[in-house]
């Protein structure tokens, strides 16, 4: 097991933290509707696993409904809940109401019902908020100097311009697959520097690469030792680092990421 700055390996798998905070988040309202269940009212056994399911859609659908735009180039990327977007108070909103709906005859239980959403809710704002504080004093820093590219040399970024680094690997599905909605992002936010950082792979593949995809050379890293993503703590491919002008990591998104999830980021680098 390993923790790095995006999440958490647990061998070959990897789990970005607000997707390893939703899970328990889950698993806390689990635990309380069972322990409701036992303790207090038979007729709630299973509630838990309904207040899961029902909050996990609601939450979805409110993170969709919000980053309508971004969905309705991709379509078929509302189900892809893997990607990260749930949004907490739709979540619990959602299986609050689904709550009150399935206990209505008894204001009792509509009560007890309650309490494990309120329970998952409160941990995962806890779980958000104390990561971000114990995160936030972290002085991450771009390098200042000149990188390895597949066109001679260059910086990550220019001085004084935001920056979006993406590590990838040509043989990693999700590199490929979040790699256009990167170049896309580049080219309709040209005050933001991307930089593409192939991690570990001779020149040959990594040209090729950059060719398919249409990738400007010159913003195309090699990284054969994979010092960046020891230098980022970064664990698992793709990961996706967001740097505001001076250089200083804001935020780090491991595994693919949506369209929703990178318009937000790029939006909020260019708005410092």
């Amino acid at each position: 097991m390993e923790a790095g700055l995006g999440g958490l390996q647990l061998g070959p798998l990897v789990l970005a933290w607000p997707r390893l905070f939703a899970l328990l988040a889950a698993a806390a309202v689990l635990a309380v509707a069972g322990w409701l269940a036992v303790r207090r009212d038979r007729a709630l056994a299973g509630w838990g696993w309904a207040a899961v399911l029902a909050g996990g859609l609601t939450g979805r659908l409110a993170y969709v409904a919000l980053h309508w735009p971004a969905f309705a180039a991709e379509p078929w990327s509302i189900p892809a809940f893997w990607q990260g977007g749930l949004q907490p108070w739709g979540a619990a909103a959602g299986a609050a109401a689904f709550g009150l709906w399935r206990f209505r005859r008894s204001p009792r239980r509509r009560f007890l019902a309650q309490l494990p959403v309120a329970a998952g809710l409160g941990l995962w704002l806890l779980l958000s908020s104390g990561h971000a504080w114990l995160a936030g004093p972290a002085q991450v820093r771009l390098p200042a100097g000149p990188w390895p590219a597949l066109a001679g040399e260059a910086r990550l970024a220019p001085p004084g311009r935001p920056a979006v680094v993406n590590l990838w690997a040509s043989w990693c599905p999700p590199c490929r697959r979040e790699m256009p909605r990167l170049a896309q992002a580049a080219e309709a936010h040209p005050g933001v520097s991307f930089a593409y950082v192939n991690q570990g792979e001779e020149r040959a593949a990594v040209a090729a690469f950059a060719d398919r995809f249409g990738l400007r050379r010159g913003r195309v890293f090699l990284d054969p030792g994979r010092r960046l993503a020891e230098r980022f703590g970064t664990v698992g491919l793709p990961a996706t680092l967001f740097f505001d002008r001076s250089g200083r990591l804001l935020a780090a998104h491991v595994g693919e990421i949506s369209r929703a999830a990178l318009g937000d980021r790029v939006d909020s680098l260019t708005r410092r």
